[in-house]
């Protein structure tokens, strides 16, 4: 009897939104199922192998779940994957493909020609290669009962409900971002689809429009979130993040598992592998923070071991042994010819091929490799295979490698470009995952066996040399980077489809050439940004190179005395306040505002701001009290009232009125006063957020971290001086700051 699958279960979640895409296409679970259970209706006929080229739309998670529903394996695929090599249709004699024709763009069934069908097993449900690409002729044989019990049980420790609300990051095709589209509707939660890199601003607009509840990330997605500044922003929807996909440094997860806890976020740590369909542990939250470099327990209904050399049971803590994982999503086993698609599941424990620990606490942690393989961007890679490769074709040498870099070592000269090109091609690698040498002799070690660690440090040497030399115009930096010859100066890195690997080497050189990145600049094309590297070098020689004075330079020049003038006259002002705060409380503005006693910084968030519980006199007498945020305003719970009116005004001086005689003289205190007498019937509170010396950077970083958490019902921003200062005194346009209009001929000052 056929395993019933989440795919037989959709229509039981009724009118709940199952799918929303960034193309504005919306299906709840019924139409859901009644679309899949009429386009499984065409497939009708004996079970046949289907690969299906499948991307984050509603057309391809249709046809997926279209498959599953009439019970024909499927290979995922990437699109366009099987008309670039078709070695996977023919190895395993697929019957058909589901992909978007040239012609017309369409996406549709079509039968491959002049193919054979393969005899299938009853319980076979998905193929996918081991490397996560059609490169590779090895592929890992899921049954259905491998995907059921994995959704079950990635729901059940994610605590994944019907209110979630999953964004795509990860493409259908690589087993993570296939777990994530089957425990959702698994759940009958609501998938955001979209195929927007999470370095698109279209991406975090459909993010922030659709209130995403989860995401998930693979190490590198860590790196492009630092670049965008995802941490200083505030996502009130986002419930948990969840990371697999390799080993994310222990320094990373610290810095994550901190901004959650601080922002009441959850972050998962996991650790899988294709062949088990494909979880197989996680970190338990409240113990992510003490065990950083931890994969973490099993899932539910699975269990880890380690085991010795001679196979027997290492029960001591951290003792290292292989890590075997038991389970029922443990593969049934690979595939190598369509003869191995007939065979039934005959592995009961699957050995990891990592080097692991278990803590005295029960979690487990990686120190190192068995087997020969890397894991870059969630693929992994056998390097054995890249080797048996190489000699397969005549070459003569080694491939060794981390979770950074594939080093293919040969002893050949001027192979070096056209060698990395057949290889990111033939096994679907990034072109900045490969790196290939040009060596005399491969180094050996004293037992005769290849050095693969020297190589591998040679490599390390040579691609730092390189960084610190790299070519000198964008195009040629473009290039390199992304593996490709024929860029032209009019692409974007948006146009040439750069992956998140791409988008934090090219933006650290764009930084080298402009001193700063330009907003929205992966949609810029070259040729603009290397005008705004010859604007930023131009700029640079004006204070060393005498140039001829153009009319406009002429009236900047007669600004500035009157400008001058103006500042003069400010400073005079502030020096006579300065030495009336002098003479009567002996201690200046200055002294008061910002020596150590009065303002204080949080070590976690880097937010300045007055000292928590503290009462301060300015030179007028005046008393000014904090509460435990460090606002000059009331002590106020983080829980709402019933029926609370709660408001927050933000800003610098000006808000914390620092020239107001007590709290009670306050603008945001006033304000108070005035809506309490006419709102009578609620609880009105107006909170007082103003840190003298705060822009709208500090306040927009304050909001972030703290105001959001106070749950009110409008923040109020007042900008003021120090925002207008700031864009006024530097020479630099790209500064953020309030507009200033245009000052006329015959002000003196702003």
């Amino acid at each position: 009897m056929s395993i019933e699958m989440f795919v037989d279960r959709l229509g039981t979640h009724g009118d709940r939104l199952a799918i929303v895409t960034d193309r504005n296409e919306k299906r709840t679970y019924l139409e859901l199922a009644y679309d899949v259970d009429r386009l499984a209706a065409e497939l009708v006929g004996p079970p046949r192998l289907i690969i299906t080229e499948t991307n984050n739309t509603l057309g391809c998670l249709t046809a997926y779940l279209a498959c599953l529903r009439a019970r024909h394996p499927v290979i995922l695929a990437e699109p366009g994957s099987t008309m670039r090599d078709d070695r996977i249709a023919k190895t395993y004699a697929a019957n058909t493909i589901f992909h978007q024709r040239e012609q017309g763009g369409e996406w549709l069934f079509d039968p491959i020609v002049h193919s054979s069908p393969a005899k299938l097993h009853p319980d076979l449900c998905i193929l996918l290669s081991t490397s996560g690409t059609t490169g590779s002729p090895k592929l890992v044989r899921l049954s259905r009962s491998n995907i059921e019990s994995n959704a079950s049980a990635i729901t059940r420790y994610l605590c994944i409900t019907q209110d979630d609300r999953a964004i795509t990051t990860l493409p259908p095709f690589y087993s993570f971002g296939m777990s994530v589209l089957n425990s959702h509707l698994y759940a009958g939660a609501t998938l955001l689809l979209t195929d927007e890199s999470v370095a698109s601003d279209k991406f975090w607009r459909f993010f922030e429009q659709e209130c995403a509840t989860t995401f998930s990330a693979v190490p590198f997605t860590f790196d492009v979130l630092e670049r965008i500044g995802f941490r200083t922003r505030s996502y009130p929807s986002l419930r948990y993040i969840a990371q697999a996909g390799g080993r994310l440094h222990a320094e990373r997860v610290v810095e994550y598992a901190k901004w959650a806890r601080s922002v009441d976020k959850q972050f998962f740590v996991m650790y899988g592998q294709t062949e088990a369909a494909p979880r197989m542990a996680y970190v338990p939250t409240n113990q992510l923070l003490d065990n950083p470099e931890c994969i973490g327990v099993p899932v539910p209904g699975g269990t880890l071991q380690l085991l010795d050399e001679h196979g027997a049971s290492i029960l001591q803590p951290d003792q290292p042994g292989e890590l075997v994982y038991s389970g029922p999503n443990v593969m049934m086993g690979y595939a190598e010819t369509a003869d191995d698609l007939s065979s039934g599941a005959h592995l009961k424990k699957l050995p990891t091929g990592d080097l692991a620990c278990r803590k005295s606490n029960g979690l487990y942690y990686i120190v190192g490799r068995k087997s020969r393989f890397s894991k870059i961007l969630g693929l992994r890679i056998n390097l054995q295979e890249i080797e048996s490769w190489l000699h397969q074709r005549g070459l003569q040498g080694i491939v060794s490698g981390d979770d950074l870099v594939v080093v293919v070592a040969v002893t050949q000269t001027d192979v070096r470009n056209s060698l990395k090109q057949v290889i990111i091609e033939h096994f679907g690698l990034p072109a900045s995952a490969v790196y290939v040498l040009e060596i005399d002799t491969i180094p050996t070690l004293s037992s005769g066996k290849f050095d693969y660690k020297t190589i591998l440090h040679i490599a390390h040497e040579a691609i730092i040399h390189e960084l610190q030399n790299r070519p000198q115009t964008l195009l040629e930096s473009y290039q390199k980077v992304l593996g490709m010859a024929n860029i032209r100066s009019t692409d974007s890195l948006h146009d040439l489809n750069g992956d998140s690997v791409n988008f934090i080497e090219v933006s650290l050189i764009l930084e080298d050439y402009l001193g700063y990145l330009p907003e929205n600049w992966e949609t810029m094309s070259i040729e603009s940004l290397q005008s705004l590297a010859q604007i930023t070098q131009h700029d640079r020689n004006l204070t060393s190179t005498p140039t001829q004075v153009t009319p406009n330079q002429t009236k900047l020049r007669q600004f500035w005395p009157a400008a001058i003038l103006g500042l003069s006259l400010l400073i005079m002002g502030e020096a006579m306040l300065q030495l009336r705060a002098y003479l009567k409380t002996d201690r200046s503005t200055m002294e008061m505002l910002t020596e150590e006693n009065i303002m204080v910084t949080d070590t976690d968030s880097g937010i300045r701001t007055f000292r928590q519980n503290a009462v301060v006199y300015n030179w007028t007498g005046a008393r000014m009290e904090t509460n435990s945020l460090g606002f000059r305003s009331s002590e106020i719970g983080r829980d709402l009232m019933p029926k609370e009116l709660r408001m927050i005004v933000a800003g610098a001086s000006s808000v914390a009125g620092m020239y107001a005689e007590s709290n009670a003289d306050t603008f945001s205190s006033l304000l108070e006063q005035k809506l309490r007498q006419n709102v009578p019937r609620r609880p009105v509170n107006v909170v007082n957020a103003g840190i003298d010396g705060y822009t709208l950077e500090h306040i927009e970083r304050l909001i972030d971290h703290v105001l959001i958490g106070l749950q009110p019902a409008i923040i109020i921003v007042y900008p003021g001086y120090n925002d207008m200062f700031t864009r006024s005194c530097s020479s630099k346009n790209t500064l953020k700051g309030l507009p200033v209009a245009t000052i006329p001929n015959w002000t003196i000052t702003r």
